[in-house]
C-alpha cells in the first residue's frame, strides 16, 4: 500500500465519524495529501508527510472572482497523532479546528464577496465612463477597468475614485476640462 493509499484509507475511516465531510476525489491523484470537503465547498486539507506520525490539517480559504485568496492572517493548523482511533481523530478535528476554521471561513468567505460587488460597480462604473466617450473610447483586456480614447486615459478605482490623465491635447481642451473640474465641484474635495 502506498503512502497516499495509507492515508485515504486512515481518513475514510475518520470521516465515520466526522458528518458531513467526504474525500476531495480532486484530489486522489495527490502523492502526499488529501482534502476532505463539506457539501458546500469547504475544505481542510491533510498532510501526511509534514509532521511525522502525525496528520497536519489546515484550512483551504475561498477565493474572488479575480483568483485572489482569501485567508486570515494567522490561519491555524493543527496536528493530530495517526495512530490514535479514528473516532478520536474526528472529535479532536471537531473540537480543535472546526469551531475555529468554520468562523474564520465565513469571515474570509465574507471579504471575498464584498471584493467581487466592489469589483462589479467598479467595472460598471468604466463602463458607464466609457459609454460618456462613445465609439472612440476602449478598454483593455487586462485591466477592465481603464478606458482608454485619444489622448486620455481614465481608470476606476475599487472605491468608487476616478483617475483621469489628459496627454498631448490643446490648450482649449485643457481649459475646457479645467473648468468642467472646477464646475463639479472638483477643486473643493
Amino acid at each position: 500500500m502506498t503512502e497516499k493509499q495509507q492515508l485515504d484509507a486512515e481518513l475514510t475511516a475518520i470521516l465515520k465519524h466526522l458528518d458531513g465531510w467526504q474525500l476531495d476525489p480532486k484530489y486522489a491523484d495527490h502523492c502526499w495529501c488529501a482534502v476532505l470537503i463539506d457539501n458546500i465547498g469547504r475544505g481542510i486539507h491533510v498532510n501526511a508527510t509534514q509532521a511525522k506520525g502525525r496528520l497536519y490539517l489546515s484550512g483551504m480559504w475561498p477565493t474572488d472572482g479575480d483568483r485572489q485568496q482569501h485567508r486570515p492572517d494567522k490561519p491555524l493548523h493543527i496536528t493530530i497523532a495517526r495512530n490514535r482511533p479514528p473516532e478520536k481523530i474526528a472529535a479532536e478535528i471537531e473540537r480543535r479546528f472546526l469551531p475555529w476554521y468554520l468562523a474564520a471561513y465565513a469571515e474570509q468567505l465574507k471579504r471575498a464577496e464584498e471584493h467581487n460587488a466592489s469589483r462589479d460597480r467598479q467595472q460598471e462604473l468604466t463602463a458607464e465612463l466609457a459609454a460618456l466617450l462613445g465609439t472612440d473610447a476602449s478598454r483593455t483586456q487586462g485591466n477592465p477597468t481603464r478606458i482608454h480614447a485619444k489622448g486620455l486615459t481614465v481608470e476606476v478605482h475599487g472605491n468608487g475614485d476616478v483617475s483621469i490623465e489628459l496627454r498631448y491635447t490643446t490648450v482649449k481642451i485643457g481649459k475646457a476640462v479645467l473648468k468642467a473640474y472646477a464646475k463639479a465641484g472638483g477643486l473643493a474635495e
